[in-house]
């Protein structure tokens, strides 16, 4: 059987392990593949392409981290006009492999928020405004340097026409706990229009007033909790912060942050596991 063929049919089942298997030793054709059906017509293929393209690049960047980079690269290259492509899909897979692979939101998540501006987006459409915006959500974190202007975008989303978008925006500023949106989102409580998301695992449809509902909930969650823990993988230099900072205030290098957050109650409330050195 033909590899587009195949690479579909795992898709259509839902099979992830099997589309794992088949892509062991060949991830780099199996990604080629799964770009491909970024824009497929039916949205569950499409969706479930960006969530196996995740996957692929995970157990890719394990034995080959350059060639991740690489296809990162080819999605972001989709994404000028200078490449000739639409760019459908590639925003949502762009943000799939930085969920997927945390240590390289130090290296590409800056670019991800710069996509969005004060009041328009850097990409024009709707679509794939949309698509960055859901990339912000599934990584809950924004470059602080673009962190304002993200934001101001995000909150003038909310009054978007295009349900779809509107939706996704309710969607990712609960996922990113956005307490400067709170009244915006509880304003949208009882709004009954339905909306299409993908919440990271499964397509679904849900009324936007449950959306906001859900986002309000998540945010207030998160004003109790504390920010996540990173230590500097050279010196040590431990902080606190949303996402690790590029440069390592200490000992000023260009560093892996490892995540050390606590997420046990051994812990005992002081948030840092000492299990993670």
């Amino acid at each position: 059987m033909h590899l587009l063929k195949q690479v579909k049919t795992y898709l259509e089942k839902e099979d992830y392990d099997g589309l794992a298997d088949l892509a062991r030793g060949q991830e780099g054709k199996i990604a080629s593949a799964l770009i491909g059906f970024l824009t497929d017509g039916q949205e569950v293929v499409k969706w479930r392409a960006v969530k196996a393209l995740g996957l692929v690049a995970e157990s890719l960047f394990r034995r080959d981290p350059d060639r991740v980079r690489t296809l990162i690269r080819q999605l972001i290259w989709n994404l000028n006009d200078e490449s000739g492509n639409i760019g459908w899909g590639m925003p949502e897979a762009f943000g799939e492999i930085l969920a997927r692979i945390p240590s390289l939101k130090q290296e590409y998540l800056r670019l991800l928020t710069a996509y969005l501006g004060e009041e328009k987006g850097l990409l024009d459409h709707p679509q794939l405004q949309k698509g960055v915006i859901w990339a912000i959500g599934r990584n809950r974190a924004l470059d602080p340097g673009s962190k304002a202007k993200a934001l101001s975008f995000l909150k003038a989303a909310l009054q978007a026409k295009d349900p779809s978008l509107k939706g996704t925006a309710v969607w990712a500023l609960g996922e990113l706990g956005v307490e400067e949106a709170l009244d915006d989102l509880k304003s949208l409580q009882r709004e009954e229009e339905m909306i299409t998301l993908f919440d990271g695992e499964h397509l679904k449809a849900l009324p936007l007033g449950v959306l906001a509902r859900e986002a309000v909930a998540k945010t207030e969650r998160r004003k109790t909790m504390a920010e996540n823990e990173w230590k500097c993988s050279n010196c040590g230099y431990a902080l606190k912060a949303d996402v690790p900072p590029e440069t390592c205030p200490s000992c000023k290098q260009k560093c892996e942050f490892v995540n050390v957050t606590c997420y046990i109650p051994e812990c005992q409330a002081t948030g840092v596991d000492p299990r993670l050195k």
